[in-house]
């Protein structure tokens, strides 16, 4: 009796012994269906977080443009806009240039058969070149009576914009001998500060005028002839443009 019971345990022992090593062999079955489940956690969330991130920026490249296709329509209708879809003088270098070109004109012609300045046109400004022996005799910042006519005339087209002027003053490079003006600095300076006193005194506003006087650091010409040096001696009424 105690052979059988001792043959069944054993029976059972080696079963036992079977089904756990089964077991156990089975066991990285659920590890990697575990680490399967993770990976496909984490390529969701990844994918999720690629279509938010592409919907935003269609969002944003949309927003972008509908509000330059507004800033386009205001600027073409609003107030600083002609009517017919031209741009503003301010914004337009082809209106710009037209508006030179007759402004240049306007002073030639107001000059006509004077022949006493020089209209010189640039792209930011425009110069009115008044040489010192029509505004002055030599050594005197003193403006001369006859040249009042030539001034008005300048005033008359200055009138007709609001736009920035330098007054400049220039001498050739001979220094100064005696007289009121120790220096050509002086004598520059206060050359150009009378005119601008005439153009204030003639109705131009004092808020649109500057003065400086430059001496012989800007020539026109040489300085190594009488003719070169007559041209250095100038007063420049710079607009801006």
């Amino acid at each position: 009796m105690s052979g059988l019971y001792e043959k069944y345990k054993n029976l059972y022992k080696k079963q036992q012994s079977v089904e756990n090593k089964k077991h156990r062999l089975n066991r990285w079955v659920v590890s990697y269906a575990d680490f399967t489940t993770v990976l496909l956690a984490i390529f969701m969330v990844l994918w999720i977080s690629s279509n938010l991130k592409i919907e935003n920026h269609q969002v944003l490249a949309k927003n972008k443009i509908q509000k330059e296709i507004q800033n386009k329509e205001a600027q073409s209708t609003g107030p600083n806009h002609l009517i017919d879809g031209v741009k503003n003088p301010s914004d337009s270098k082809e209106i710009k240039v037209l508006e030179l070109e007759k402004t240049v004109q306007n002073i030639n012609a107001n000059l006509e058969g004077k022949n006493k300045a020089q209209i010189i046109p640039e792209d930011t400004k425009i110069t009115i070149r008044l040489s010192d022996g029509v505004l002055f005799d030599e050594g005197s910042a003193i403006i001369k009576a006859d040249s009042k006519k030539t001034l008005d005339a300048v005033v008359f087209e200055l009138k007709k914009n609001n736009k920035n002027i330098t007054v400049e003053g220039h001498s050739d490079n001979v220094p100064v001998v005696g007289g009121k003006y120790s220096s050509n600095w002086e004598l520059s300076s206060v050359r150009a500060t009378n005119i601008a006193n005439y153009l204030i005194s003639s109705g131009i506003d004092k808020n649109r005028l500057s003065v400086a006087g430059y001496a012989d650091n800007k020539p026109a010409a040489t300085n190594s002839t009488e003719e070169g040096r007559a041209k250095n001696r100038r007063v420049d009424i710079v607009i801006e443009n």
